[in-house]
């Protein structure tokens, strides 16, 4: 019999979220619309080359060059060891790779200045276009030397995977869609149901309140599942690489879910009206939309910015979607990300189960 009430208040809440022109719109069109556009137009261009800078040398040599390097704005530069720079080439991370060798000493003999840099033979372009640039900086570093016409940089290619800019947004927008889905459609509807009563009524029913919580809850989580395929249907079309596990994308958009779904009725229940919840739910999301890596990398910002960040919800949710979609990674590799979503969705529940009123 209790099943037959779950059942029947899951189907009520679930077309009366569907029914909800306005809900649906926000929900779901939004993020789809925001995806095509962006899909489209590739904002996300890339105007700079990722080079990975391999010094094995370490010597004043090495340091003076790197110091070119680091001073060029077109190059973004991370340093690392040769394997670990060369992976990230494969995977798609680095546009270059440059490796200073142990035997470097900044000058050119036999017409050859000893360095070698290694490139994505799936990304001609940035191989071609950061070749020349950093034989240009290796050029003015070496006092012009250019060993008789030869390039100072050799550029090797290897095999590897073409990522572009909606690797990055896929990951991105369903992250957005599930914060979206949790914080208004909640907040928004819940607030409704309390000033028109709707609630309050629900006790003169022989209906316990906690079924008709259950129905809202899991209505919207399957929803959110509905949205996550959907939103990576779209992606596959513009060209998505998808190396990861679905179901563990699936079970991640999960855990966000249920985060955003109780900071959502944390704010119905302190709000008495609508215009109480929008204000709330806009200073919640809107700081997260375009400082947790949303449309654009977090690399970009300052580093006290970028460290106080990594420790929003969006952040450790986005996160693990773009490992586990770009890089195809298990639940070791992002168990970092998942131990913050986990603390933040006791904090949200803790919130829910403090500020929610029926009234």
């Amino acid at each position: 019999m209790r099943w037959v009430v779950y059942w029947s208040l899951f189907v009520a809440c679930f077309k009366m979220f569907v029914r909800n022109r306005a809900a649906l719109f926000f929900s779901l069109f939004v993020p789809l619309l925001i995806m095509l556009i962006f899909g489209v137009l590739n904002f996300g261009g890339t105007t700079s080359t990722a080079l990975g800078l391999v010094d094995e040398a370490d010597n004043p040599a090495s340091h003076a060059l790197a110091a070119a390097l680091g001073a060029t704005p077109s190059f973004e530069i991370t340093p690392g060891d040769r394997d670990f720079e060369l992976a990230e080439l494969k995977q798609g991370h680095r546009d270059l790779v440059l490796v200073i060798p142990s035997g470097y000493q900044g000058s050119v003999t036999s017409g050859s200045s000893g360095l070698v840099a290694y490139s994505n033979q799936s990304k001609p372009e940035q191989a071609q276009i950061g070749g020349l640039l950093l034989n240009a900086v290796v050029g003015q570093v070496l006092a012009g030397v250019g060993g008789g016409g030869a390039p100072l940089v050799p550029v090797q290619p290897l095999a590897g995977r073409s990522l572009g800019y909606i690797d990055f947004l896929v990951p991105g927008i369903l992250g957005l869609t599930l914060m979206q889905l949790g914080l208004f459609s909640v907040s928004f509807g819940f607030v409704q149901l309390k000033r028109t009563g709707a609630l309050r009524r629900l006790f003169a029913t022989p209906t316990s309140p906690a079924y008709f919580l259950a129905a809202q809850v899991t209505s919207r989580l399957i929803i959110g599942m509905a949205q996550v395929l959907v939103l990576l249907g779209v992606g596959l079309w513009f060209g998505l690489h998808l190396v990861g596990s679905i179901p563990l994308l699936l079970a991640i958009s999960l855990l966000g879910s249920i985060i955003f779904l109780a900071i959502g009725f944390s704010i119905a229940g302190w709000a008495k009206n609508e215009d109480q919840a929008a204000p709330v739910a806009n200073l919640v999301s809107l700081p997260m939309t375009f400082l947790s890596g949303v449309f654009f990398s977090r690399d970009a910002m300052p580093e006290f910015l970028r460290t106080v960040t990594d420790f929003l919800p969006l952040t450790y949710l986005n996160h693990a979607l773009r490992s586990v979609i770009n890089d195809g990674v298990g639940v070791g590799a992002i168990s970092g990300d998942l131990l913050g979503m986990a603390v933040w969705a006791v904090i949200a529940f803790l919130l829910a189960v403090r500020l929610f009123k029926w009234e």
